[in-house]
């Protein structure tokens, strides 16, 4: 390696050599003193020869002084003047050596080859030994040293004239060379190895400013992206709302598709949006989970209450099977997991061709506080083509890209997917072949004490006697899993005609059926009027309690074609929960409902007259809020930005305040945090503050929180989480108008 001269000057790497030259010789310098005192004395040196003894003593003492003065002094001289100090300290080590070499060789001459000439020869060899390494970066003043110290003895022993002088002699020669020899390897290797050094040094520099200009475009890059997302959100806020309005005015059936068309259209920008916005975060490390105990059964169910529909329009069913031992209550982040959910199932609603998804939900513990959590999502379509497989994870990677739907997604669902598995340290994976798809992944989840206790099950609907028709594959083994918790005896037909005599020959034989479940089929639907005559055979004496299961649609085509006021049944839509499934059960039985009904339900009451604050800048923002808000049957009052909210609030007294964040004059978070410190001040009611904003960067809930908000809307605002979190945080439910426009959402297919 060829050495850059610049390095030979420079001033950190001369001073580290200076500094460990400089410790080490206060300990030579008292070796020096020792030795000298030893042979002056023990030796008897001092006696035979006390002229030569004292002026080597007092050269010894006062180069001993020189040194030791130069490196007391070190921090001082060598500040004022690094070159000068060197020199003269360079220059009294050698001036030292030469020293003791020349009291050795005299006492060499005077005890010839005696106990103290054997002492001082091995000393001075020890002594160049120890000091060559230290020394080498100094190789020529080094090689000077090495002569001053060794040579005299060296001559010495030649004068003596005897062999055996003469022989120390040739060794103290060879010892000397391979010195001389030895300092110019190290040299060079110390040289070296300083110059690697400080390339590594300037390219961790190089790099270390890299990752700093790297950090600040990552933060450009989110900061980039919190802004237009939340630019880009506000006006799809204003065109969904807008949409969602004018889907409840009179349309004609052209407009009506035109509508629909362009709702779905907006709703995939804004999942685009989104998967955007996830996977920069996934990219750049910075997804954020969060910690909430929840009920993992509730989660799953609403996330395929949300993707049921979808399914059902392309005539797929969608079922979930539990484990007997899933916990009820964990602690993680409910979102993401419902996220991972969504991904998979929508996966296979687009791509699978096939007509049955069934999730499988099992758990195992790992430890003492952590359960792995494991999902799969199993089709029954054709398969992943072999070409596929090896790229699902990657981003932009379709998994059907010869499928028609094929262009309907961005090929991120996966690559997100494998992400967030990834940061909630589990695993992803799958398994294709000609007869389905499954896709499966695990994620790793808090143990809770917070468990629910089991609710007590009405004694009339055990132990019941029930008729499954037309049932099979996911649906099937769903209600099944669901009626075996209740004890009831489950026969199954696949075909009306076996239904039809099944019913009067168990009502003949004393052996009624108490419930009789019809799948309605998305594939080929069911002609229904089998069940209007059986209901109006008066030969059966007792007639088993009609459920029909079905899709949204389905029941609005029932309902279109009054064959609903035809039929004493209730329905039950899928994908089938045991939640809404006992619900059904109870109002067949006419029982009381151990929760309140659901929404839309008959049975719900007008809600009390709540008045809302809304503090939004958007003038079309606020025209699609108070539009939802008038639907769902709540007064509201509207200001602009906080302070206008703030003096409101002092004179009049609102119920709940649905807050914009990003706003002139005075922010949100501001305008919260003033509020609740007005209320501490004056000892107010709390008064609960829901964060409406186009903003969804990471952390973007937790910041509205600390603010002092209570909960967190993200626009778009959706009708049905609009209200759910109304009747959250007011205790009530909604109007029996909001109840009306979402059965009529429902029964056209918008979720």
């Amino acid at each position: 390696m060829a050495l850059d001269q610049k390095l030979f000057r420079d001033r950190k790497i001369l001073r580290r050599v200076d500094v460990n030259l400089a410790v080490q010789s206060r300990l030579f310098g008292v070796a020096n003193l020792l030795l000298f005192l030893f042979v002056a004395t023990v030796g008897g040196y001092y006696g035979s020869h006390p002229r030569i003894a004292t002026a080597a003593g007092l050269l010894i003492l006062a180069l001993s002084a020189l040194q030791f003065t130069l490196v007391i002094r070190f921090d001082t001289a060598y500040g004022a003047g690094p070159g000068r100090w060197r020199t003269g300290f360079i220059l009294s080590q050698i001036a030292a050596a030469l020293g003791m070499g020349l009291f050795s060789a005299a006492v060499i001459l005077a005890d010839k080859l005696g106990m103290s000439s054997f002492l001082v020869t091995l000393y001075m060899v020890g002594l160049c030994a120890l000091n060559n390494v230290e020394w080498s970066p100094y190789h020529q003043r080094n090689t000077l040293r090495l002569g001053c110290g060794l040579m005299p003895p060296l001559l010495a022993y030649v004068l003596v004239g005897d062999l055996r002088g003469l022989t120390i002699a040739v060794a103290l020669l060879i010892m000397l060379v391979m010195l001389w020899r030895q300092s110019r390897i190290i040299m060079h290797r110390y040289w070296e190895t300083a110059q690697v050094t400080r390339e590594l040094q300037r390219k961790a520099g190089d790099l270390a400013q890299a990752a700093n200009a790297a950090n600040h475009a990552s933060q450009f890059k989110t900061e980039f992206l919190s802004h237009i997302t939340h630019e880009i959100r506000t006006p799809m806020n204003n065109v969904l709302g807008m949409l969602a309005l004018l889907d409840d005015t009179e349309l004609s059936p052209q407009q009506r598709e035109l509508q629909t068309l362009a709702a779905q259209s907006g709703a995939s920008l804004l999942s685009l949006i989104d998967d955007i916005v996830d996977f920069s975060r996934i990219s750049s490390g910075q997804v954020q989970l969060q910690e909430n105990v929840f009920n993992i059964k509730r989660c799953i169910d609403q996330s395929l209450e949300l993707l049921g529909p979808r399914a059902h329009d392309r005539g797929m069913e969608l079922n979930c099977r539990y484990a007997p031992d899933l916990p009820v209550r964990v602690k993680g982040d409910s979102a993401r997991l419902a996220q991972l959910i969504e991904n998979l199932v929508s996966n296979a609603i687009k791509y699978s061709q096939g007509d049955d998804i069934i999730l499988a939900v099992t758990s195992q513990k790992v430890s003492e506080s952590r359960l792995e959590l494991r999902i799969s999502v199993k089709d029954n379509g054709k398969g992943i083509a072999p070409e596929l497989q090896n790229h699902l994870f990657e981003a932009f990677a379709s998994a059907h890209q010869h499928s028609p739907q094929a262009h309907s997604g961005t090929g991120l669902g996966l690559a997100i997917s494998k992400g967030l598995v990834e940061c909630m340290n589990g695993k992803i994976g799958f398994q294709s072949n000609e007869r389905g798809t499954e896709f499966w992944f695990t994620v790793q989840l808090r143990g809770t004490t917070q468990q629910a206790e089991k609710g007590s099950l009405h004694k009339e609907l055990l132990h019941l006697r029930a008729l499954v028709v037309g049932a099979r594959g996911g649906v099937m083994e769903a209600l099944v899993a669901k009626l075996d918790s209740l004890d009831m005896m489950i026969e199954s037909v696949r075909e009306p005609a076996q239904a039809a005599d099944l019913v009067p020959e168990a009502a003949a034989a004393q052996r009624p059926y108490d419930l009789m479940f019809v799948n309605l089929s998305l594939q080929q639907p069911m002609a229904l009027e089998w069940l209007v005559d059986l209901q109006r055979d008066a030969t059966i004496s007792v007639q088993p309690r009609l459920v029909l299961l079905s899709s949204l649609a389905q029941r609005a085509d029932a309902m279109r074609g009054g064959l609903e006021q035809q039929l004493t049944a209730e329905w039950l839509s899928k994908p089938v929960t045991f939640e809404k499934l006992y619900q059904a059960l109870l109002r067949c039985y006419g029982l009381q409902p151990a929760e309140p009904a659901e929404r839309g339900d008959a049975a719900a009451t007008p809600q009390t007259r709540h008045r809302i604050l809304l503090v939004e800048d958007n003038v079309v923002n606020q025209m699609v809020a108070k539009g939802m808000l008038d639907k769902l049957g709540y007064p509201v009052t509207s200001v602009v930005n906080g302070k206008e909210a703030l003096g409101l609030l002092q004179q009049q007294n609102f119920d709940l305040i649905l807050m914009d964040c990003v706003m002139p004059v005075m922010d949100g978070y501001e305008a919260t945090r003033a509020w609740r410190e007005q209320e501490e001040s004056t000892e107010r009611s709390r008064i609960p503050i829901v964060a409406m904003t186009a903003s969804v960067v990471e952390g973007e809930q937790q910041r509205c929180l600390a603010a002092g908000m209570d909960d967190y809307l993200a626009k778009p605002v959706n009708l049905d989480e609009l209200g759910a979190k109304l009747r959250r945080w007011l205790g009530a439910t909604e109007s029996a108008q909001g109840a009306d426009v979402t059965d009529r959402r429902r029964a056209r297919g918008i979720t």
